[in-house]
């Protein structure tokens, strides 16, 4: 279960699709922030270069075999909000991939939601579907994860072999990337930019792309049951990563028709999130082969082979670990 690769967890909210009503509002709102930033698009800044911090990474659920750099968690210090900057540049982004993260912000946006409490926990399960390493490794092809996080960060449960196991209390906060206690969470800045620049900022050292905070928000919207305008957010910071591209015609996940959005890390490998293509609302992740590569094992993956779908089955609040609903 645990990948010497990378460490990968993974979880869907199930939600009802919005009704008509609700589908026009978003659109007509998408359509009133297009407008309106279309009309004041500002020159961008030179992006700063910033220090990167150094990252332990951790071991957390394994979710492939697979050879995908996907964000897991990260031991860091100081997760406090970075300082930012005297004049923030305003959240502009263009074309048909901020198009896509919109909508897919503003169905965030209008979903029901309520905080748990400190001694709530939020349920996270997830389907995983892997390819040729995790074969040639032994590893299930297929598995399903379930994990519940206390809603203060101090304690965490997951269900093996149908056994739950619940962590000792830990009497501080567990300082991770990407942070999973609620508080942090919720806590993370409004803006997109702002955001994208509070994530640049804790990059793994030696890290010079993008390619850690798409991960790392990837995970985000994986692993956490978020609060409305946090999930909103993230969506729209990936519209602001340079070289993320989206699928011109839907593709197929887990069995039904997706739009997939990505970057490709590596020259070999993209790394998908896949949306809704009605309601846009997050569905998973997925790691798909697009040049012919070898890996150091000497498995030869090939152009279009998919290695990882991560498919996120639910994400709630519950009131206590083992409890799905």
């Amino acid at each position: 279960m645990i990948d010497d690769i990378t460490a990968l967890r993974e979880s869907w909210s199930e939600v009802e699709p919005p009704s008509p009503d609700a589908q026009d509002r978003a659109r007509a709102a998408l359509l009133a922030r297009i407008t309106e930033r279309q009309a004041t698009v500002p020159s961008r800044p030179e992006r700063r270069r910033r220090r990167l911090l150094a990252w332990t990474w951790r071991s957390g659920l394994a979710a492939l075999g697979a050879a995908a750099l996907v964000a897991g968690v990260v031991a860091v210090g100081g997760l406090g909000p970075a300082t930012p900057p005297a004049r923030p540049a305003p959240y502009v982004a263009s074309g048909p991939v901020a198009q896509t993260f919109e909508l897919a912000a503003v169905h965030a946006e209008t979903q029901p939601f309520s905080p748990p409490r400190p001694d709530q926990w939020t349920y996270v399960e997830l389907r995983i579907v892997r390819g040729k390493l995790a074969e040639d490794k032994g590893q299930a092809t297929r598995e399903t994860t379930r994990s519940w996080q206390r809603a203060d960060g101090r304690q965490s449960a997951v269900q093996i072999d149908g056994k739950l196991e619940v962590s000792t209390e830990s009497s501080d906060l567990p300082q991770v990337m990407p942070p999973q206690d609620y508080p942090t969470l919720a806590g993370l800045p409004t803006d997109p930019r702002a955001l994208l620049d509070w994530l640049r900022a804790r990059s793994p050292s030696g890290k010079g792309d993008d390619g850690a905070p798409y991960l790392v928000i990837d995970s985000m919207l994986r692993d956490n049951v978020l609060p409305p305008g946090v999930k909103a957010t993230l969506l729209r910071a990936l519209a602001l990563i340079p070289g993320v591209t989206r699928s011109g015609e839907p593709v197929d996940f887990d069995g039904r028709p997706a739009i997939a959005v990505g970057m490709v890390l590596d020259g070999w490998r993209r790394e998908d999130i896949l949306l809704d293509p009605t309601t846009h609302e997050f569905l998973g992740s997925r790691t798909v082969v697009v040049e012919d590569h070898t890996t150091p094992e000497g498995v030869t993956l090939k152009k279009g082979d998919v290695e990882v779908e991560l498919v996120r089955v639910a994400g709630k609040v519950v009131d206590a670990p083992g409890r799905t609903g």
